[in-house]
Order: C-alpha cells, then structure tokens, then sequence
C-alpha cells in the first residue's frame, strides 16, 4: 500500500514537472538566429 501512495505521489510530481515545463516552452518567444547568437558572433568577430 506504501508503494502505490509513493508511486502515485512521483507520478503527480513528475507530470507536474513535465507540464510546467511544456508551459514555459510554449509560452516563450521564439528567437530569431540573429538574436540567439548575435553575443556569441560579436565575441568572434572581436578575435
């Protein structure tokens, strides 16, 4: 019975998990590839 309870209690943590971050995913601009990398290709272009 203690294992049902713990698994049960994992699986809501983990999905909860797994929802929150698809949330967070879905909700957040998509970037250009100028702006993703534009600090990194300043740094090179500096070298």
């Amino acid at each position: 019975m203690r294992r049902l309870v713990f698994a049960t209690a994992l699986l809501a943590v983990a999905l909860a998990g797994v929802s929150a971050s698809y949330a967070a995913v879905h909700h957040s601009k998509s970037l250009t590839f100028s702006e993703r990398f534009a600090p990194a290709l300043e740094f090179v272009a500096k070298r």
